[in-house]
C-alpha cells in the first residue's frame, strides 16, 4: 500500500495582485507525475485546499481537474477541510467529488470520519474550530487541547484493529516550527495540541496547517507536516518544499520526502538606499518574484527609486518596504517603517469594499503618495 501526503494547497492565493494558481498547478503536476510513477494507491490532502472560504471559479476548476487526473490514474483521494476551507462548501461538493474517487471530510464528526481501503484505515480530523469541537464533544468545560486529544483517542480506538492505521488531521501541534503565513490566531498556545496526543496506535500521522516541512519529533509515532506546496509569501522565501510518499508493507512505514521544484521562487533582499540602482541588473536576473526592503537615508530620493524599480523590474517586483530611522528608538529601524503604503491601502480596500483595488485607483493613490513624499 503506497500513500502520498500533501497539505496546504491554498488554491486562489494571491501575492499583491499576482495569482499563485500557476505555482500551485506546477506543484500539483509534480504530484500527478509521482503518483503515476510510484503507483500511489491513496493521496492524502491534510486541509486548506482553498485559500478562501468562497473560492473563485478558476481555483475550483484547478482543483477539480487535479482530482480527475488522479481518477484516471486509479488513485483514491482523501481530503479534510482546513481552517481556510468552508465547512459548508466542502460538504456541498462531497457528493460530486465521489464521482472522481475523492472522499471529503468537512468537519469533526463522530459519524463521518473513516476512510477504508483494504488493510488501510484513515481516521479524519478536519480543522477542529473551537465551536465545532466543543459541540462534537458536548463538553464546554474542557480546554481546547483536551477536547481535541479526546477526539483523537476516539479516532485511534476506531481504527486499532486495522493493519495500516493513519490519522489525517489539520491542527497546530505544540513545538512545531511555523512560518508567518499561517493565520496567527490559530497558532497560539490556546490552540496547541501536545505531541503526545498523536496516539501511538497510528502508524503515520499526516498533518496540515503549519507551512514548513518537519517531523514532530516528540510524537509517539511517525507524524509529519509536509507544509505548503509552494512558497506562499515572503516569510517562506528560501524554504524548500516537499511532499511525503509512504510505503506500508508492515506496521513500520517507509517514508520518502520528495522535493518540489518551484515555478516562481520568492526572493527577499534588504538593500542600502545607495546600492539600489547598482543592483537592478542582478535583480532582473533573479528567477521568481521579489520583495525589496530599502534602508532609507534620503527620503527625497525614494519616489524616483521606487518608480525606477517598478519600471525596470515590472511584475517581478511584488513589494517594496521602506526601512526608516526611528529617532525615538535610538537609531533602530522602525517596524512602522517596514510597512509598504500601497500594500496597506490594498489590504484596507479589500477589507472595506470586499474587492481588489482597481488599477485606476491604485495609480491615483501612487500619484498622491509621490506628491506627499516630495513635500516631506
Amino acid at each position: 500500500m503506497r500513500l502520498l501526503h500533501i497539505a496546504d494547497l491554498h488554491a486562489g492565493k494571491t501575492l499583491g495582485k499576482v495569482s499563485r494558481n500557476p505555482d500551485l498547478e506546477y506543484a500539483l503536476s509534480q504530484v500527478i507525475d509521482c503518483s503515476k510513477e510510484s503507483k500511489v494507491d491513496v493521496l492524502l490532502i491534510a486541509g486548506d485546499v482553498f485559500d478562501k472560504a468562497n473560492p473563485d471559479n478558476e481555483s475550483k476548476e484547478l482543483i477539480f481537474e487535479f482530482f480527475l487526473k488522479l481518477k484516471d490514474l486509479g488513485t483514491e483521494v482523501v481530503v479534510i477541510a482546513g481552517n481556510h476551507d468552508s465547512y459548508d462548501f466542502m460538504k456541498s461538493i462531497r457528493g460530486l467529488s465521489r464521482l472522481a474517487n475523492v472522499h471529503i471530510y468537512d468537519r469533526p464528526n463522530r459519524e463521518h470520519f473513516l476512510y477504508s481501503l483494504g488493510d488501510l484505515k484513515v481516521a479524519c480530523l478536519p480543522y477542529p474550530s473551537e465551536r465545532v469541537i466543543t459541540a462534537a464533544e458536548e463538553d464546554s468545560k474542557k480546554s481546547y487541547a483536551e477536547l481535541v486529544g479526546r477526539f483523537i483517542r476516539f479516532l485511534a480506538e476506531s481504527v486499532k484493529d486495522a493493519r495500516f492505521k493513519v490519522l489525517l488531521a489539520h491542527l497546530f501541534v505544540a513545538g512545531s516550527r511555523y512560518t508567518r503565513t499561517e493565520k496567527e490566531a490559530t497558532i497560539t498556545q490556546h490552540y496547541a495540541v501536545q505531541p503526545s496526543s498523536l496516539d501511538g496506535v497510528f502508524n503515520y500521522v499526516a498533518l496540515g496547517h503549519v507551512h514548513r516541512y518537519q517531523r514532530i519529533e516528540n510524537a509517539p509515532t511517525y507524524a509529519y507536516y509536509t507544509g505548503s506546496l509552494y512558497q506562499l509569501d515572503f516569510s517562506e522565501a528560501g524554504d524548500k518544499k516537499f511532499f511525503n510518499v509512504i510505503l506500508f508493507e508492515d506496521s513500520q512505514p517507509e517514508i520518502e520526502a520528495v522535493e518540489l521544484s518551484l515555478k516562481n521562487p520568492l526572493n527577499a533582499f534588504e538593500l542600502e538606499q545607495e546600492e539600489v540602482l547598482n543592483r537592478i541588473e542582478e535583480l532582473k536576473g533573479r528567477e521568481g518574484y521579489l520583495k525589496l526592503s530599502i534602508k532609507v537615508r534620503d527620503r527625497t530620493q525614494m519616489p524616483y527609486l521606487i518608480e525606477k524599480l517598478r519600471e525596470e523590474l515590472g511584475e517581478k517586483l511584488i513589494k517594496i518596504e521602506q526601512l526608516t530611522e526611528d529617532t525615538v528608538g535610538g537609531g533602530e529601524l522602525s517596524e512602522l517603517g517596514r510597512l509598504d503604503p500601497l500594500e496597506l491601502y490594498r489590504e484596507y480596500f479589500q477589507t472595506a469594499y470586499g474587492k481588489e483595488l482597481p488599477e485606476e485607483v491604485e495609480k491615483k493613490f501612487l500619484e498622491l503618495l509621490r506628491e506627499a513624499e516630495e513635500k516631506i
